[in-house]
């Protein structure tokens, strides 16, 4: 329950566009967001998803809208009419190896919005759903420190490279991708100084509570639980999708923020660290062998996250691991 409501950036009962309804995040975000008494327009890319999320959230307080071409010019100009925030979580995830399907489209797709929002005067917040990958690459067994003023600077080489596209370079293209996008979100923040506050969330790899689609990180725990484990998946850091949903709202409603980059990253793991909580919370059933992987041992300053919990939610913090994955799987119990 959010504590602190009698001194809100955004009066309960305001409307909050959210890009890309169905996914991961934004499903969990729209949950909060609806029970902390704000109203919900979503975007889907088709009237098929954008009914599919009416009947998910069942609330007189939620409305969806069809914008299917995101990084057109002027995608979102019906879509902000009348709202008083927005939060861009919607990005390219097709995870392709060529940089022509994911790095333009993420990044017109936030400047686009943005265009769209400066349009309409009603609006007071924007948040933009980064990626840990913003910050750097995962790097097994490599000691270095990641706080809110570290970027990824080995992202220019994935860009644009030239063919061929090989899959295994698939990952380092979507972390240019979220890279590229969020600096043209800085970018625009410093050049059109637009009226409304704007806030970054850096999500790590989310898991646990599932509304809809678990998405490609919250399927990867279910498909370690069914015994596929992808063991090429980097080492890296997790977060608990509940939290990171509550992030994106307390950025949105927590007047003391301002142009900040929360980075919402929990605890570091490998299948192995997945495979051994699966053990302790099912006794009864038998996992696949664990395989020797690395580890991640970057150090990262995840304080003010944790801070925002407390103060937001009452949270002693994350939410441990473990409660994450619980979570993730019950729906194949």
């Amino acid at each position: 329950m959010l504590e602190h409501s009698d001194d809100l950036a955004l009066p309960k009962g305001s409307l909050i566009l959210v890009t890309g309804a169905s996914g991961y995040i934004a499903s969990n975000f729209i949950v909060e967001a609806l029970d902390a008494g704000y109203k919900i327009r979503g975007t889907a890319r088709s009237a098929e998803k954008a009914e599919k999320t009416k009947k998910i959230f069942n609330s007189a307080n939620y409305d969806a809208v069809v914008v299917p071409e995101m990084e057109s010019e002027g995608a979102f100009d019906d879509a902000v009419k009348g709202v008083d925030a927005i939060v861009h979580m919607s990005s390219p995830l097709n995870f392709s190896p060529n940089p022509k399907e994911v790095v333009p489209p993420a990044v017109k797709g936030a400047t686009s919005i943005l265009r769209s929002a400066v349009k309409e005067p009603k609006i007071k917040r924007f948040v933009f759903t980064s990626s840990s990958t913003s910050t750097s690459l995962p790097t097994p067994g490599k000691k270095f420190k990641i706080d809110k003023n570290t970027w990824n600077t080995e992202i220019e080489d994935w860009v644009d490279p030239p063919p061929p596209y090989l899959a295994e370079n698939a990952f380092k293209v979507y972390a240019a991708s979220k890279t590229k996008a969020e600096l043209a979100v800085w970018d625009f923040v410093k050049a059109e100084k637009p009226s409304f506050v704007v806030n970054f969330v850096l999500p790590s790899v989310n898991m646990g509570r599932v509304i809809d689609s678990p998405g490609e990180t919250g399927g990867l725990v279910c498909k370690a639980f069914k015994g596929d484990v992808n063991w090429d998946f980097y080492p890296q850091y997790m977060v608990d999708v509940v939290d990171c949903a509550r992030l994106h709202l307390i950025a949105l409603l927590d007047k003391s923020l301002k142009n900040e980059r929360i980075l919402a990253f929990n605890v570091p793991f490998n299948f192995n660290v997945i495979l051994d909580s699966f053990r302790a919370l099912f006794p009864d059933r038998t996992f696949v062998e664990n395989q020797e992987q690395g580890e991640d041992l970057s150090e990262v300053d995840n304080a003010l996250g944790a801070a925002l919990l407390g103060k937001w939610y009452g949270q002693e913090g994350y939410t441990p691991m473990v409660k994450s994955l619980e979570q993730n799987v019950q729906k194949l119990l």
